[in-house]
């Protein structure tokens, strides 16, 4: 794994360093590479949404299902393969786009996460809005708001019916969980996730718009 994300978190560190050039401040380029990311991505996360609708519209039925042969699990399963077949519908498809997300995304933590003494893309010295990027967040503003933003995610997932149950419990625990994991990270970390989330949301709310008006 460490030989794929290697190069990956290289080519990211050369974006951020040209960034850099352009907009003349290491914050800001980490949320220009950001926002490059996701808009490459952005084929991806559509496919994914497709996917989702897809075992939404089914999800009736497919609890139908369970009930009628939720005591035989093996009856269960054929028949609930039976109605994926008839709908042409692929359960693992829309975890597929997260797979190749996923070495893009570790290889932009990499790069952000080495320090200046470990040939780090970020300056020692490098500040955004007050805050040095290399450092945690002393005033624990970016944790909270990361923490904001994915309960705005999660509430916007809970809308689409998604997840049952599951999902409520996630809409109160991933925004906690969230700010205990940020809360640590360098302040350049979590600029990144904190726009990444919030790009998400915006990409989610306007899906679902046009999802409504179709």
């Amino acid at each position: 794994m460490g030989n794929l994300i290697a190069p990956i978190a290289n080519l990211l560190e050369q974006a951020i360093k040209f960034l850099y050039e352009v907009l003349g401040n290491y914050g800001l380029a980490i949320i220009g590479v950001t926002v490059l990311i996701k808009l490459i991505l952005l084929p991806l996360t559509l496919k994914q949404d497709k996917s989702m609708k897809s075992m939404k519209k089914i999800q009736p039925e497919i609890e139908k299902i369970k009930e009628k042969y939720g005591n035989d699990p093996q009856v269960l399963n054929q028949k609930t393969m039976e109605l994926y077949q008839q709908h042409k519908v692929n359960p693992l498809s829309g975890c597929l786009p997260i797979l190749v997300q996923l070495p893009v995304l570790w290889g932009l933590f990499a790069a952000l996460r080495k320090t200046p003494a470990e040939g780090g893309v970020i300056p020692i010295d490098a500040t955004f809005l007050g805050l040095a990027l290399n450092t945690p967040d002393p005033r624990f503003i970016l944790p909270v708001l990361n923490g904001v933003v994915a309960y705005a995610q999660q509430k916007l997932m809970s809308g689409t019916g998604a997840g049952g149950q599951q999902a409520k419990v996630m809409m109160y625990t991933f925004p906690i969980m969230m700010v205990m994991i940020s809360y640590k990270m360098p302040s350049g970390l979590q600029i990144y996730w904190l726009t990444s989330s919030l790009i998400s949301v915006i990409q989610q709310y306007f899906i679902m718009s046009k999802g409504e008006k179709a």
